[in-house]
């Protein structure tokens, strides 16, 4: 009876140990998640067209996502390294498998290097596109 009961105590500690690490992955997979991408684009329309800069905020978690600014890190020596873009849209809610783009005019960005794109939700939480997005590809 004695290694009945030890046998059970195993089990139930293994068990329970199991489903408190699936507990944790769960966690961490269910928390929101967005990707961020930034390319140059042609928009064309009925009055021309124009060559803007994107930056793609794409939902890749389960949970819905506020996006409140996004913007870019630039390359440059002095204390304005940060651009932010005006997008009368955000803020904007962004739920699993959906995108936003928010546009800029590369002429703004006159003379400057973008670092990285970034893009900020509700919580404060930053999000970035890879390095130097708008390299050309060797």
């Amino acid at each position: 009876m004695s290694k009945l009961t030890l046998y059970l105590a195993f089990y139930g500690a293994l068990l329970s140990t199991l489903v408190f690490l699936w507990e944790i992955l769960k966690f961490y997979k269910d928390r929101p998640k967005i990707r961020v991408e930034t390319n140059l684009r042609m928009l064309i329309g009925e009055s021309g067209s124009a060559q803007k800069i994107g930056i793609d905020m794409i939902s890749d978690g389960k949970r819905p996502v506020t996006i409140v600014s996004s913007g870019f890190k630039l390359d440059t020596d002095s204390h304005e390294d940060v651009a932010t873009v005006y997008d009368i849209n955000l803020p904007v809610e962004i739920h699993e498998g959906q995108r936003h783009t928010s546009f800029v005019n590369p002429g703004t960005l006159e003379g400057r290097k973008i670092l990285y794109a970034w893009v900020r939700d509700a919580t404060g939480r930053e999000y970035h596109s890879r390095k130097r997005p708008l390299q050309p590809v060797y």
